[in-house]
């Protein structure tokens, strides 16, 4: 395994590859409550598909497959991203199973919230080879919040990983696998926003595929 400040620097210049520069820290705030909430949308990507927009580009795709909907970056230096076609939220927590399928381990997966266009939105994501990640773009201008950061909790290689995204007001919480990770304080992005599904490999002419299973969303 590579030292890890090689390996933040190595982050780092992913974050360049997709316009993501610049580096910010906001003060964390007391982690929010566990959600009792029930779900408000719950997907097993089964058929009839409607929920999601899919494509089959020479840069990337969507497709749905034996239950899970699958991401697909094919090494254009693109990433690959499918929003939920549905209404918008500002309060909103999501999660989603991923795991790695095939390509890079030193990729992206995760979850897009208050999604405006390609220019400003709220990434929350990990990678297969253990690392995590909390990204706000703003009028195309990236600042990373948290990380890129290890951790032992995610599971690296094609083990499946459950992550949930939090956005509640200026509070921003990732957790993977029932732990808290991380909470940030942002008042960047504050209107509603499109909710999305997020994959990309680091390297240009790197390739990664992700399938996505039991997606839940519920608002407060």
């Amino acid at each position: 395994m590579m030292w890890r400040g090689w390996k933040t620097a190595y982050r780092i210049a992913l974050l360049i590859l997709l316009m993501f520069t610049g580096c910010a820290a906001p003060p964390q705030e007391a982690p929010p409550p566990v959600n009792s909430a029930p779900p408000t949308l719950r997907d097993d990507f089964d058929p009839p598909y409607t929920a999601w927009v899919r494509f089959d580009t020479e840069g990337g795709a969507v497709y749905a497959l034996q239950g899970e909907l699958y991401l697909e970056d094919r090494g254009q230096g693109i990433a690959v991203y499918t929003p939920l076609m549905k209404e918008q939220y500002r309060d909103v927590t999501v999660s989603v199973q991923m795991r790695h399928v095939q390509g890079a381990i030193n990729n992206w997966m995760g979850v897009m919230c208050r999604q405006q266009d390609e220019e400003n939105y709220y990434l929350f994501a990990i990678s297969a080879d253990g690392y995590y990640l909390i990204l706000r773009v703003e009028d195309g201008e990236p600042t990373p919040l948290t990380g890129p950061q290890a951790s032992d909790v995610i599971l690296t290689g094609r083990a499946a990983n459950t992550l949930e995204a939090r956005c509640r007001g200026t509070s921003l919480s990732l957790r993977v696998n029932d732990t808290l990770l991380v909470t940030r304080v942002d008042d960047a992005l504050s209107a509603e926003g499109y909710v999305g599904l997020f994959a990309d490999a680091v390297g240009r002419g790197q390739t990664t595929t992700v399938a996505f299973d039991n997606f839940t969303l519920t608002v407060p």
